[in-house]
């Protein structure tokens, strides 16, 4: 019933007349025109409403990924404050349960990688919280948290238990030392002064250390454990550790002794050199000597250094002991104006990833009056392990102001082969295992070959051979008749300390 439109005919002749004919077919065409713009009108009709509704399912399908995304970040939030503390966003008890339950069931299946739990608390919290309120507790909370996370490696972690309660897991406790080194450092840590509220609050703790055994029943008894031992902690006068186990207390405390009796004799000079010559096989002349390190304990006497040299390295005190020892070294060469040699020195790998090395350790021969040519550094292939590119530098150095270089223990390395041709050698020290069995009723045919190709190799390589462990007669005997130029060892050896005579 709507109009679409008229459809007009119209003609100028006078004469012509429009008759019922005219207007059917009038008609016939009118509609027709009309169901042409009908069906273009519902066409056009129809494209915009599926433009609408695309339009409308793009702009719900839009709101229904912002609703799903809102959903998703609300529900990682949730789980998330389920399993971690509100106030430190630490891993929170639920998390460290779900964590040892796992690590228990692996420990089962293989007893020999053992756990570890170190409990802690803050000493004296409730004086904090009673003294300058709770905001002033929380502020110590979430720095104690931050420091702990600050000195741990994944996957090791620590978790907020309750109040001032805090758990912090290793994965691999195995090492009864590498756990007390990690308290050691934590409590030193901890230790730094916090700013509360415009002043400075030092506040401790105490930690209890229990190792995963087969006898623990559950993770429960295995957090008891560490509970107890933390209490001991307190017991015994509080900003320290305990193990739960006796043998590793006592094991770990032997190593912290031992530590802080080695910071005390670097004080006290305590170190001293002694000298093992290295021999002419040719005449029986003297070569040089090495420098042997020695330890003069106040207590138990002259140590060598199987009893000290792991824990040395291990603190990084080996560096300061062997300036020291080289110092001593070098005044005592001086000292002993008949002795024209060379001296041995015995470098640690530490020392090569220093970039200073070469440099002071010609500043500290020159300050002596100790020409280079007459210094010679014995490296182990150990030392060239973590970064042989700054080693080699270092050996490069020295060797281009005269220093001798020597490879020690050579034949038990790494890759003793592949480090000739890379290197300023100049000597290769045979090791001992292999002159052992020399000499005797029935000699190493093995040993015998290896020096052999030794003594060959070095030969056509220019440089000499030293003998190490020379200790009986015949090995010195077999030592000459294999080939080698210089040995040294207890036979060659002279008492005490005192450089030997030219």
């Amino acid at each position: 019933g709507r109009t679409l439109g008229v459809l007009a005919v119209q003609s100028y002749d006078a004469g012509l007349k429009y008759d019922e004919r005219d207007r059917e077919l009038l008609l016939f065409v009118s509609q027709q025109i009309a169901n042409s713009l009908q069906r273009r009108a519902a066409a056009q009709a129809l494209r915009q409403a599926n433009a609408d509704l695309e339009l409308r399912v793009l702009q719900r399908t839009q709101e229904l990924r912002q609703q799903i995304a809102e959903r998703e970040r609300v529900e990682l939030q949730l789980q998330h404050e389920v399993v971690h503390d509100a106030l430190t966003g630490l891993p929170n008890r639920k998390y460290l349960f779900d964590r040892l339950e796992r690590l228990f069931g692996l420990f089962r299946r293989e007893p020999g990688r053992p756990f570890a739990v170190m409990f802690m608390d803050i000493d004296r919290f409730k004086l904090i919280n009673d003294s300058l309120g709770h905001a002033a507790g929380d502020t110590v909370l979430r720095t104690f948290s931050t420091r702990l996370s600050a000195q741990l490696r994944a996957p090791d972690f620590v978790a907020r238990l309750s109040g001032d309660e805090f758990a912090v897991l290793v994965e691999d406790g195995r090492d009864p030392d590498a756990l007390a080194h990690l308290a050691q450092r934590l409590l030193a840590d901890m230790q730094q002064a916090i700013e509360v509220e415009g002043s400075k609050l030092v506040v401790t703790s105490s930690i209890g250390i229990a190792v995963a055994r087969s006898n623990h029943a559950d993770v429960e008894e295995l957090l008891r454990c560490a509970d107890a031992a933390m209490y001991r902690a307190k017991s015994a006068g509080r900003h320290r550790f305990e193990f739960h186990d006796e043998q590793l207390q006592q094991s770990s405390l032997g190593v912290l002794t031992l530590e802080t009796e080695l910071r005390q004799a670097l004080e006290q000079r305590q170190f001293v050199p002694y000298f093992q010559p290295v021999v002419r096989l040719a005449d029986g002349s003297l070569r040089g000597c090495e420098v042997l390190m020695r330890w003069q304990h106040p207590q138990r006497g002259l140590l060598l250094p199987a009893d000290f040299l792991a824990v040395a390295e291990e603190s990084a005190c080996i560096e300061a002991i062997d300036w020291q020892v080289f110092e001593q070294a070098m005044q005592s060469v001086i000292a002993a104006p008949r002795f024209k040699g060379v001296l041995g020195l015995n470098v640690s790998p530490r020392h090569l990833q220093r970039d200073d090395f070469a440099q002071r350790l010609l500043a500290l021969a020159a300050r002596h009056g100790l020409p280079a040519q007459r210094l010679c550094v014995e490296i182990t292939e150990g030392s060239l392990i973590d970064d042989p590119v700054r080693a080699a530098a270092q050996l490069q150095r020295l060797r281009e102001a005269g220093v001798g270089v020597a490879l020690d223990d050579f034949g038990v390395g790494y890759s003793s082969l592949g480090q000739l041709h890379r290197l300023p050698w100049t000597t290769l020290k045979i090791d001992r295992c292999f002159v052992k069995g020399l000499g005797g009723e029935t000699p190493d045919l093995a040993s015998q070959a290896v020096v052999c190709a030794v003594v060959a190799m070095a030969s056509t390589l220019g440089l000499s051979v030293v003998a190490e462990g020379v200790e009986t007669p015949e090995q010195h005997a077999a030592v000459k008749t294999l080939g080698c130029q210089f040995a040294q060892g207890y036979l060659l050896a002279r008492p005490g300390p005192a450089l030997p005579a030219s």
